[in-house]
């Protein structure tokens, strides 16, 4: 339908009715049609700007069938298509809960339905206690199907947070899981990986066998253990902030920087439809610049769709332009790293400067 009735179809292009019968066979399907009016209204959401750049175009028929461009013929439960979960990929240090709760609100805006999952972080054995569908001597692959045939009971989406997928046997069959349900994924990350290690030192973040980042301390330069609390004692007064380990500083930050890639290419190695890669610093810039909401527009544009949603562009931008002016940009390095000079001079000496900050984000 998309290739033969391409542009704006009227009512001399378009047949009165078009029967399915002839697409996919008599065998099976011999008296679905289309009426008119929703053959217009099908051609022209195909002829739209936003789904012509897109490789996939679903639409959903009162019989239950699907039709994608791309895609096989599938048959929806009870004449409804059940949305696929949802994964964005995210390291922390992020800004992964600020990403996690602005999608949740723009899922409620454009109208997709979600199941209000408490936990971000789904497949985190740390997090299972929070888990409602977790069951104690479990597998996760055996909780994520359980919580999975819940939300599709109730006809609703889950949205959840993950940091990486990997070829590991523990996680082989997670990912079996996640691919059989069609699982559409996006891949968030942070282009200053300088803000991401600042933030990883403050927070005490160690990971397995890795380097040591720093540490943090306090406005007189004496370590404090706030670590990741001290998000919450920043905003009553106590400041910290980052001593960064200059050995290991550039490891850190070429690590964070190939995330994204690395990622992306996991995604699609083990079986996962492609996943596209957009960034903190475009998602957010709305809120500290009017001049910034196109950049933030397209970003969320193509997270959405990465994630399987062909949203209406104008529910998007009055989102987005709600939340414009509501936060202050990101200030100068100096105010969150104790070894200022050492560390500008170190950027400098492996052609890194352009991370440092000197004043607030444009």
């Amino acid at each position: 339908l998309k290739s033969k009735y391409s542009g704006n179809p009227s009512a001399s292009t378009v047949p009165s009715a078009l029967s399915l019968s002839a697409f996919v066979g008599a065998d099976m399907l011999k008296t679905i049609s289309f009426s008119f009016a929703l053959a217009v209204n099908i051609l022209s959401a195909a002829a739209d700007s936003d789904l012509q750049s897109n490789n996939i175009l679903l639409i959903q028929v009162q019989s239950g069938l699907v039709l994608g461009s791309n895609d096989t013929y599938k048959t929806a439960n009870e004449g409804k298509q059940n949305p696929p979960p949802r994964m964005i990929m995210q390291r922390g240090c992020t800004c992964s809960s600020t990403v996690m709760q602005y999608t949740r609100s723009l899922f409620d805006a454009i109208g997709e339905p979600l199941y209000n999952l408490q936990v971000k972080e789904l497949l985190r054995p740390v997090h299972m206690d929070q888990n409602p569908w977790f069951q104690e001597g479990e597998d996760v692959a055996t909780m994520l199907q359980r919580s999975l045939n819940a939300t599709v009971e109730q006809g609703l989406g889950l949205l959840f947070n993950n940091f990486k997928v990997s070829q590991s046997d523990n996680m082989k069959a997670v990912n079996e899981v996640l691919i059989s349900h069609g699982t559409r994924t996006v891949i968030v990350h942070r282009q200053n990986s300088l803000d991401t290690l600042i933030c990883e030192v403050r927070d005490c973040f160690k990971g397995n066998d890795e380097p040591p980042r720093g540490y943090p301390v306090d406005l007189e330069g004496k370590p404090n253990d706030l670590c990741f609390l001290r998000r919450g004692a920043d905003g009553g007064g106590v400041k910290t902030k980052a001593v960064i380990n200059l050995e290991h500083m550039m490891h850190h930050l070429e690590e964070a920087e190939v995330y994204a890639k690395q990622q992306q290419e996991m995604l699609k190695t083990v079986g996962f439809q492609d996943a596209s890669i957009v960034t903190v610093e475009d998602l957010l810039a709305h809120e500290y610049s009017k001049m910034k909401l196109r950049t933030s527009y397209k970003a969320w544009m193509t997270l959405l769709r990465s994630l399987g949603i062909q949203p209406k562009r104008r529910k998007v931008i009055n989102f987005l332009k709600e939340r414009v002016g509501t936060y202050s940009a990101p200030g100068p390095h100096a105010d969150a790293v104790w070894n200022v000079d050492e560390v500008v001079d170190a950027l400098k000496k492996n052609g890194k400067q352009d991370l440092w900050r000197d004043a607030p984000a444009e």
